[in-house]
């Protein structure tokens, strides 16, 4: 049986994250009560987005919890809540092997203290595709839930070297998740989906840092994104993600399933340029031409080590990646996702809005006139207005 909103309430963890705020935001509008987990209450940047949200002072709760530090707080922070989007989980552009430790102990954390908890009736953990199809060749199959990202090499016993720690981190949180849960006594045990979204895109909701914003923030500029790889990703709009959250806590043919969250279209780092070039050069931007450049030079380039995130793309490198998300509307009941090319253009209005895109020079050169006309402007006035008053002045001196 659905939940009913009003009488239900939800823990997000990782409350201020991209993904997460949009949760937030859609539980709220759904009628549910949230309870938000941030690291500090004290860090403005990444608390006041949250209550700014639309029936935030009505029904949103913020609690400071750690993944990793206080565990046991955790079981007193999930107390009376039913429903859990464990949506909290790092995602440095250029992992370290740190990032793995804190995704499988935050996610074991969480799935531990909820064992304790009665109330408890479902948990939905946001994984990734990242945990789908890293370790294979991009052209070798259509990648659905029934993939898992392969970590060691068959052969020789060892960390592939196409699976980066972010991958890693994912791949075994996720597979350690379903380990734990299927342990669990099937009787009493609450209810566990997955969702595994692809690359992330969409309007931001606060101007706090993200590894899409990042990326996608360098291509309105060729002086951060000098040159376009052959990169070929699945993409999704957060608004899509949270949704799909949302339906997952709802839906019961959904439990002990994996979902991959994703649009059909494979899209290519060359489309993406293109499409912020088609809307945001004759506004100043300098986006850089949609030109792929050959996998040589990407390497060549990524060996002067003047870039980390530039090594970090070459094990992207590859043929058009293909992903089936078949599932989620039979599963979910998900309808039409929206258009990347949309999703993009959205995220970079909305980021431009927040201060997180670098200014055009164009830009800059017209404001500096325009303020340099307004200081002159200025200027005129007030020697105008005291040319004035001295010719009153000298009036009234003539009169007496």
């Amino acid at each position: 049986m659905a939940p009913d909103e009003s009488q239900t309430k939800v823990l997000v963890t990782g409350a201020s994250g991209y993904v997460a705020l949009h949760c937030v935001q859609q539980l709220l509008a759904a009628g549910y009560n949230v309870r938000g987990t941030v690291r500090s209450l004290k860090n403005e940047s990444k608390v006041e987005p949250l209550r700014q949200l639309k029936g935030a002072q009505e029904r949103l709760e913020l609690v400071e919890a750690d993944l990793v530090e206080n565990v046991e707080k955790w079981p007193s922070v999930i107390q009376d809540c039913e429903y859990i989007l464990h949506v909290a989980s790092p995602w440095p552009i250029v992992a370290d092997e740190s990032t793995i430790q804190v995704a499988v102990d935050g996610t074991m954390n969480v799935l531990k203290a909820a064992t304790q908890c009665q109330s408890v009736k479902k948990i939905v953990l946001t994984s990734s595709c990242a945990a789908v199809n890293d370790g294979h060749r991009n052209d070798e199959r259509i990648f659905d839930e029934s993939c898992w990202t392969k970590l060691e090499n068959e052969t020789k016993g060892k960390h592939s070297p196409k699976v980066d720690n972010y991958a890693k981190s994912k791949t075994l949180a996720e597979s350690t998740a379903w380990q734990y849960w299927k342990s669990l006594d099937a009787e009493n045990r609450y209810q566990l989906t997955v969702i595994n979204p692809t690359f992330v895109t969409g309007p931001v909701l606060s101007s706090v840092e993200h590894g899409s914003a990042t990326i996608i923030g360098k291509m309105m500029d060729v002086r951060t994104f000098p040159a376009v790889p052959k990169v070929c990703l699945g993409f999704v709009d957060v608004r899509d993600v949270a949704k799909a959250h949302i339906l997952a806590l709802k839906t019961s043919s959904s439990d002990g399933q994996r979902i991959l969250v994703t649009h059909k279209r494979p899209v290519w780092f060359s489309d993406v340029v293109s499409w912020l070039a088609e809307e945001f050069r004759s506004k100043g931007y300098l986006v850089p031409p949609p030109i792929t450049v050959p996998n040589w030079a990407v390497r060549l380039y990524a060996k002067l080590g003047l870039d980390k995130e530039a090594a970090a793309v070459l094990h992207r490198l590859g043929g058009e990646l293909r992903f089936s998300n078949e599932k989620s509307f039979n599963i979910l009941g998900m309808q039409e996702y929206i258009d990347p090319r949309q999703s993009v253009i959205e995220m970079i209005y909305s980021m431009i809005e927040k201060g997180m895109v670098r200014q055009p020079p164009l830009r800059k050169l017209c404001e500096a006139k325009k303020a340099s006309r307004t200081q002159s402007a200025t200027i005129r006035e007030e020697k105008c207005q005291s040319e004035v008053t001295d010719s009153v002045n000298q009036k009234k001196a003539s009169a007496a």
